[in-house]
């Protein structure tokens, strides 16, 4: 497997398909759910790929489990399914950001966005 050496010295090598990955899932989330600040990672070694909206949560969002054979369709779809609990946790509509929304959101003692458990 190829991968992609980062210019800092003290991080670990990215495998280029994580990179690829992460990249499309970000822009299908911008795509869907314009104006938000996505978050996505992906470890194809550890099989998993992460969703969060920055906006909202730094700490808070969806763990995807990524299975051994799936289409890039599906796999989109179970990425936007993801955003969009992430934005209907936080009481956000589906759909382009509205910075007003966000900012009247209550907040805890740390100035974290308090959402639905």
């Amino acid at each position: 497997m190829k991968t992609l050496q980062l210019l800092d010295q003290d991080t670990p090598e990215v495998a280029i398909n994580d990179v690829l990955m992460a990249k499309q899932m970000a822009y299908d989330l911008d795509t869907a759910y314009p104006g938000h600040l996505w978050a996505v990672t992906c470890e194809g070694a550890k099989g998993i790929a992460t969703v969060r909206n920055l906006r909202l949560s730094g700490r808070n969002g969806f763990l995807l489990k990524l299975p051994a054979m799936y289409s890039a369709s599906e796999f989109k779809k179970e990425v936007l399914k993801a955003g969009g609990e992430v934005l209907e946790r936080y009481h956000q509509r589906r759909g382009a950001m509205n910075i007003a929304d966000i900012a009247g959101r209550k907040t805890d003692f740390a100035g974290n966005k308090l959402y639905d458990r």
